[in-house]
């Protein structure tokens, strides 16, 4: 049985129909006062190396309303949560300023013009465990220190050393599965 996936928002539900293909099939965006329909959006076309294109349509009476704006962000938030995508592109007619102000809102970045098309993406941020495991090795540290019966500064040098080496390695950990899922080296 194939899982249902539903976005929710403030004024509408984005949903997969039941059996479709999140990665390639249209999501309905309905809306949450009458259940209408509002238009559709999807991540279908050429997908490569953790890169998914998003497409979004909305009905004429939905548009320049900052729906497009919400539900860009919410399909990349929903992109992201999957761990081999890294960039989600989207393209748009040149001429099309609401269009263009819409993903720019929503965090996308212009990237190429081709034929009056234009590209734009955003992409994922990069992963900082070295924060987080820094955090931790300062409290293992504390607590190494009154389980040993010794001075503070040492559990605190011990714990931060602790938590810079996990932090190291998990960040580079993660940059080398980017590199591999995108093919692209990383800063």
């Amino acid at each position: 049985m194939s899982k249902n996936f539903q976005l929710k928002a403030k004024d509408f539900v984005i949903e997969l129909p039941q059996g479709a293909d999140p990665w390639n099939d249209d999501w309905n965006i309905l809306s949450t006062y009458d259940g209408e329909h509002m238009g559709q959006v999807n991540f279908a076309g050429e997908k490569a190396l953790g890169t998914v294109p998003v497409s979004l349509e909305l009905t004429e009476k939905y548009q320049n309303k900052g729906h497009g704006t919400e539900i860009f962000r919410m399909m990349v938030s929903w992109a992201f949560s999957h761990s081999s995508v890294y960039e989600v592109k989207a393209v748009c007619d040149h001429d099309n300023d609401k269009a263009v102000f819409s993903l720019e809102k929503a965090g996308f970045v212009y990237r190429s013009k081709e034929m009056g098309v234009e590209t734009y993406s955003v992409v994922k941020p990069k992963t900082s465990w070295l924060g987080l495991y820094l955090i931790i090795g300062f409290n293992i540290g504390l607590v190494l220190a009154i389980v040993i019966n010794t001075s503070p500064w040492v559990g605190f040098i011990v714990g931060m050393f602790i938590g810079i080496s996990i932090g190291t390695v998990m960040d580079q950990k993660e940059k080398k599965k980017r590199e591999r899922i995108t093919g692209r080296k990383t800063d």
